[in-house]
C-alpha cells in the first residue's frame, strides 16, 4: 500500500444505481487493507463521511484504486455501511 495521507477528497462520478443524492465530494479518513497470504486476495474497507448510497460509484471505486496503486471494486451491496465501503480486488 503506498503512503496515503488522510484525510483526502473523493470527487464522485455520480453514476451510483442507487440514486446518491449527497454532496458530489466525499472525505475518506482511512483505508484496512487484509490480505489472504494463500492467495493474495485483498479486503479493503474505506472509512468515509456519507451514505452507503455510493455503493457502484466510479468515481469513487477509481480514486480508492488510484490511491493503493491497485485496482479494487465494491464487494455486494449488503456489506456496505454509512461511513464504510466495503471494496475488493
Amino acid at each position: 500500500m503506498q503512503n496515503i495521507k488522510y484525510p483526502f477528497t473523493v470527487t464522485l462520478a455520480g453514476d451510483s444505481i442507487w440514486g446518491y443524492k449527497g454532496p458530489q465530494t466525499v472525505n475518506v479518513t482511512g483505508i484496512d487493507v487484509y490480505i489472504d497470504e494463500d492467495d493474495g486476495y485483498a479486503t479493503v474497507e474505506v472509512a468515509h463521511d456519507t451514505t452507503w448510497e455510493i455503493y457502484t460509484d466510479r468515481g469513487f471505486e477509481s480514486a480508492i484504486s488510484k490511491a493503493l496503486g491497485y485496482d479494487v471494486q465494491f464487494t455486494e451491496q449488503g456489506m456496505q455501511q454509512n461511513g464504510l465501503a466495503s471494496m475488493e480486488n
